[in-house]
C-alpha cells in the first residue's frame, strides 16, 4: 500500500471529532505497527484528575486499528470483535501518553493486535484486542453500483 492510500486511510480516525477532542496526535502506520499520544489535560480526565480509564480503552482500539491498517488490503475493513484492556495506573494531568500497537496475528477473517500504553518509561496499561476482518464499505457499494447498472 502507498504512503498516499495509506494516509487517506488513517485521515479519517484522525478527524474523528472524539479523537481530536481527546487530543489524538502523532499517528503512525508502518508494517502491522501503530503509533499515537495524548497529552492529559481537563478533556481526556477523571474526576479525580488522572487519565481516564475510558480513554485508554478507546484509544488502545483506535491504535490497534491505525496498525492493522498498514497491512489491510483495500478492499477489507475491521471491526472490533474484542478488546481487554488492564489498566496499572494513570497518568497525571499534563502528561505525554503514547499508544503503541502490533498485530500479533492476522488471518482471514480476524486479526489479533497488542497495544502498550505508556508515560514515559511507566507501563500505564496493556490491551489486547481482536478485529473482524469484513469487506470495506467502498467495496460494498461498488458491488451494489455495479450490479444496479447491469
Amino acid at each position: 500500500m502507498t504512503d498516499d492510500r495509506l494516509a487517506a486511510r488513517i485521515q479519517p480516525l484522525i478527524d474523528q471529532p472524539l479523537h481530536r477532542l481527546l487530543g489524538l496526535h502523532e499517528v503512525e502506520s508502518r508494517d502491522g505497527a501503530g503509533h499515537l499520544a495524548i497529552m492529559v489535560s481537563a478533556l481526556n480526565s477523571s474526576p479525580a484528575g488522572g487519565l481516564h480509564g475510558g480513554v485508554v480503552y478507546l484509544l488502545s482500539d483506535v491504535c490497534a486499528m491505525v496498525g492493522l491498517l498498514s497491512r489491510l488490503p483495500a478492499d477489507q475493513h475491521a471491526v472490533t470483535h474484542d478488546i481487554h484492556v488492564s489498566v496499572m495506573r494513570s497518568a497525571a494531568m499534563g502528561d505525554r501518553v503514547t499508544f503503541d500497537s502490533r498485530i500479533t496475528q492476522l488471518g482471514r477473517r480476524l486479526c489479533f493486535c497488542e497495544v502498550v500504553v505508556q508515560s514515559g518509561e511507566k507501563t500505564l496499561a496493556t490491551a489486547r484486542v481482536t478485529k473482524s476482518l469484513i469487506p470495506s464499505p467502498n467495496a460494498i457499494h461498488q458491488s451494489i453500483s455495479i450490479q444496479n447498472d447491469s
